[in-house]
């Protein structure tokens, strides 16, 4: 054997060995109820007996937003029609005016941004747009873009590709 497989073979013994010990010493903080023992009562559990709750993670930091779009990739041949749809769900109380920027790049020759405008509250707000591919637009192309939303203080990206078909 080569000297790093063994290395490897001597690692992963070792980490299985210390995991069996670990089990084997037991009481650990997961461990079941004894037979015919309620989990109240456990008495191997290291935990006191009392009632579950179970809380969710406070939002912390200043309000922001979730940029949602589909879809995020799209097979379309030139004239055919895409629908879009984009969401933006608030965090934290979040109601500042957010605005929309589309860049796009296809081959290494077109680069392009398009201001889409902005969005006003209330959120949380969902829009569909229909895409259509246009004629010209050449078989066998990939074209990517960046949706691209800013509003009080946050920002948000999506990255978009288009695979226009012949």
């Amino acid at each position: 054997m080569k000297p790093d497989i063994r290395a490897g073979i001597a690692l992963l013994a070792a980490a299985l060995l210390m995991a069996g010990v670990l089990l084997a010493s037991g009481p650990y903080l997961f461990s079941p109820p004894l037979p015919g023992t309620p989990p109240e009562s456990n008495a191997s559990s290291p935990l006191p007996a009392s009632p579950l709750t179970v809380t969710s993670p406070a939002v912390s930091g200043p309000p922001s937003f979730i940029l949602i779009v589909t879809p995020v990739e799209a097979r379309a041949r030139p004239g055919d029609t895409i629908l879009y749809a984009l969401s933006i769900e608030p965090n934290g109380g979040f109601n500042q005016t957010v605005s929309l920027r589309l860049d796009v790049s296809a081959l290494l020759l077109y680069r392009n941004s398009f201001d889409l405008g902005s969005v006003s509250p209330p959120y949380p707000r969902t829009f569909t747009y229909l895409f259509r591919v246009p004629d010209e637009v050449p078989g066998g192309v990939t074209v990517k873009g960046v949706l691209v939303a800013e509003g009080g203080g946050h920002k948000e990206e999506r990255d978009l590709i288009l695979l226009v078909g012949k």
